[in-house]
């Protein structure tokens, strides 16, 4: 894990105000580099830290949706290059269970949330989120339909990230974003799905909106160091 050089080390405003940072947006926007950089930079100085990761279709969910995969209920994805292929399983054609498979998909990532995220937090740590469930309730938009964005359910998950916690948006054009994952199994309805909808979220929750279509990673990790070190401390 790196650790980057910086105007803002060892500023006490950020070792010690900062609570959770909660990183959400779309497949190559930049979060992983960052979340990285950020829990080494807390590290090197003093601060307990771990990256916290999740989205979607764990424990329960995974495992009924490799049953319904293997049923023929999927849906084959391709990268943008073509070289690489997957069967996902598509719960859009099982119209029936669309409402039962978001509530399986909550049940399954409690733990998760407890173990991963509230556990660490209570033990001292700040958990910086890589993703988190704000990624869940994209994810189930995408795979359920856009109004599950609005359900209920969603807004119950929403509630889990903490009040005093940092939100951070990543984004990049989708030509860029596509670009970056040219390899990987992702398709451009989807980065274009992603890219709609956390913008959404993110005028709601308040959060920063960081662009890194053009922007480096040195240039983004200054920014969220200042705004981490904000007087604000926190969203309100």
């Amino acid at each position: 894990m790196r650790r980057r050089k910086s105007e803002n080390m060892n500023n006490p405003k950020i070792l010690h105000c900062c609570k959770d940072v909660v990183f959400f947006g779309p497949d190559g926007a930049g979060k992983t580099t960052l979340a990285q950089d950020l829990v080494g930079y807390f590290r090197a100085n003093g601060r307990r830290s771990r990256i916290c990761w999740m989205r979607g279709r764990h424990s329960l969910a995974f495992m009924l949706a490799q049953i319904f995969t293997r049923l023929g209920y999927y849906r084959t994805i391709k990268s943008p290059d073509g070289s690489v292929s997957f069967d996902v399983f598509d719960p859009s054609l099982l119209p029936k269970i669309r409402r039962l498979w978001q509530f399986l998909e909550f049940i399954s990532i409690l733990p998760w949330i407890i173990t991963r995220f509230y556990l660490p937090k209570a033990l001292g740590y700040v958990v910086v989120s890589e993703r988190y469930v704000v990624d869940t309730v994209v994810y189930l938009g995408y795979w359920l339909g856009e109004d599950t964005l609005l359900s209920f359910l969603s807004r119950v998950l929403l509630s889990f990230v903490p009040r005093d916690s940092f939100l951070i948006h990543m984004d990049a054009e989708t030509s860029v974003l596509l670009q970056r994952r040219f390899d990987d199994v992702i398709t451009e309805d989807y980065i274009v799905f992603q890219r709609k909808a956390y913008k959404t979220l993110a005028r709601s929750l308040n959060a920063l909106t960081i662009d890194t279509t053009s922007s480096g990673a040195e240039e983004n990790f200054q920014r969220i160091l200042q705004y981490i070190g904000s007087p604000s401390c926190g969203r309100r």
